[in-house]
């Protein structure tokens, strides 16, 4: 599956009707890679150029929650999550700068199949970066998030990223 922007809303197809009719107003060249009931997957050329050009225009698009640029797109096992989430902090976030972890959704432990504690998870995926943690004022966030689909495959997206690069509207929703 090949997506690299995620856009969480309010559950409902006018809701999806409505932000599809607003997307096409931003600019953004973008493909439907797959959809559910509140989230909506996009390809575009660049994920971070494209989160600048949304940003414009999603105040006036109050039924979503989260944009979010997606760096890549693994199984949702907690040990391949944190292996890549490694490689690509270790790419991205410099040896003087902060890191947290931010997870939505459901993980696995590769082995068991059985789902993984949340903390757990957290925890391992952390534990694994070679950089200061800062729950509170991180520069960087590791952003996992879980997907299902309409009963297919779920997967996992990695994000790594400075705070700002995640546009948040609903802090307390999915």
């Amino acid at each position: 599956m090949s997506f690299n922007i995620v856009i969480t809303h309010e559950q409902g197809l006018d809701n999806y009707r409505f932000i599809m009719s607003r997307l096409r107003r931003t600019g953004i060249d973008y493909v439907v890679v797959d959809k559910g009931p509140s989230v909506i997957l996009l390809r575009v050329d660049d994920p971070y150029s494209a989160i600048n050009q949304f940003r414009e225009h999603v105040k006036e698009i109050p039924v979503i929650y989260r944009v979010i640029p997606v760096d890549l797109v693994v199984d949702p096992y907690v040990e391949i999550v944190a292996e890549k989430a490694r490689e690509l902090a270790e790419q991205k976030i410099p040896v003087d700068k902060t890191f947290r972890v931010t997870l939505h959704g459901r993980l696995y432990w590769a082995e068991t199949r059985l789902p993984a504690h949340t903390m757990d998870a957290i925890k391992v995926i952390a534990n694994g970066i070679n950089r200061q943690v800062s729950l509170t004022h991180p520069d960087y966030i590791v952003y996992i998030r879980s997907i299902k689909l309409y009963h297919r495959k779920r997967y996992a997206t990695i994000t790594v990223t400075t705070p700002d690069n995640i546009i948040t509207l609903k802090s307390d929703k999915p």
